[in-house]
């Protein structure tokens, strides 16, 4: 009768046997990956004032995240290398009024990415892709319209960078 009583704290004490506290394990190789340093992005695209939006999308989303954290190259553990490979304007809604007059666009951006360990000397994760996307209307000027877009659209590539990265490690 004695041990019945004493099961289910067993039970209950197994459950938790695996429980750590702090923050998710992550995988082998992220395991003593703490602090990331990340470049300017690099540029493949005609665009000319892309890098500095992305890479700073990118660092403040490292900060929202917390799983990791930026520094300069000398304390990290590895660097982030970043590649905006395609911006891509669709057209979404048209004119009724006038023939051939796009209103509203779609902006998406692809970066290309890679990790590399920098006490290892090996790449830890190879190169892989994420895009993020944004809406934007055409109020008047359309080149202007579309560099206040290019903004909204790197923070959600970097969301998807960062959230990739994040989760890789589980």
């Amino acid at each position: 009768m004695k041990s019945l009583a004493f099961f289910p704290v067993l039970v209950l004490l197994a459950s938790c046997a695996n429980y750590q506290v702090g923050s998710t394990p992550k995988a082998q190789a992220f395991k003593d990956i703490r602090l990331l340093y990340v470049p300017t992005a690099t540029n493949e695209t005609d665009e000319t004032a892309v890098p500095g939006p992305v890479t700073n999308a990118i660092l403040q989303e490292i900060d929202r995240d917390g799983t990791y954290r930026h520094a300069r190259k000398e304390e990290s553990d590895a660097i982030l290398e970043v590649t905006v490979k395609r911006i891509e304007r669709t057209s979404i809604r048209q004119s009724t009024e006038q023939f051939l007059t796009t209103l509203q666009y779609q902006l998406t951006i692809t970066l290309e990415y890679r990790l590399y360990d920098l006490k290892e000397k090996k790449e830890v994760l190879p190169k892989s892709r994420v895009s993020g996307y944004t809406t934007f209307f055409v109020q008047g000027d359309q080149t202007e319209s579309q560099r206040q877009a290019l903004p909204l659209a790197a923070q959600k590539a970097a969301q998807n960078l960062v959230t990739a990265l994040a989760n890789r490690g589980w």
